[in-house]
């Protein structure tokens, strides 16, 4: 990702550009192309926009909304309980991004901190934008062959500690509930700075549990 200006307007903004090694995936480059459709099916204040798309060098591009601040994640690393007020803030803006996407038949698949941006707005109040959309089922597009390939094939994509229970089980059927869970880790991480799951014993125990384990209580960390 690059920061860049269109040079015709003065404008700041980024530009994603997939990389050399993976051109050759014809499913990476049908991701890559998923997150702009999705993106710009999308109008909120919650998710990082993309204002064009095109090709260069037979590489694929997105010219996205330039965002200054940090990534939920970046920010968990530094403060390992983060405060209730600013959680809350940050899950209302999230679930309310997730909410236009729902609508739009979108389901994001891969929420995660790293996938929160954190920045502020006109007024300097914290702002929380979606992004990275790459992994996005289209609800419209569900009987479409392509479409039902890519989904088959990114079943277990998506980052293990905050997958629901079916797509931990690779059940495939994967709808907005899904997004609705991975928030609900993610709120328990920053409230607890813990993940819901022990992540340290590799992607199968992870999986094992989300399929099987109780779901611990939050309260017994941080009361």
């Amino acid at each position: 990702i690059y920061e860049a200006e269109n040079v015709d307007i003065g404008k700041r903004v980024a530009v994603k550009i997939l990389a050399d090694e993976l051109l050759s995936s014809h499913v990476v480059r049908e991701r890559f192309m998923r997150e702009a459709r999705a993106a710009a099916a999308i109008r909120s204040p919650f998710i990082c926009e993309v204002y064009d798309v095109g090709m260069y060098d037979d590489r694929p591009f997105l010219v996205m909304e330039l965002l200054e601040g940090e990534s939920l994640y970046d920010r968990m690393t530094r403060v390992r309980q983060m405060p209730v007020e600013s959680t809350v803030k940050i899950a209302t803006q999230v679930a309310r991004g997730l909410r236009k996407a729902h609508e739009a038949g979108i389901v994001h698949r891969d929420l995660k901190p790293e996938n929160i941006f954190l920045t502020r707005d006109e007024d300097g109040e914290l702002l929380a934008k979606l992004v990275d959309f790459g992994l996005a089922k289209f609800y419209e597009t569900a009987s479409d062959e392509k479409n039902v390939r890519l989904t088959r094939e990114g079943a277990l994509f998506g980052t293990p500690a905050y997958m629901s229970p079916e797509q931990a089980k690779g059940q495939g059927e994967v709808d907005h509930r899904a997004d609705l869970w991975a928030l609900g880790c993610i709120i328990y991480e920053c409230l607890t700075g813990q993940t819901v799951w022990n992540v340290e014993q590799g992607v199968a125990m992870i999986l094992a549990q989300i399929a099987g384990a109780p779901i611990p209580v939050p309260s017994k960390l941080r009361p």
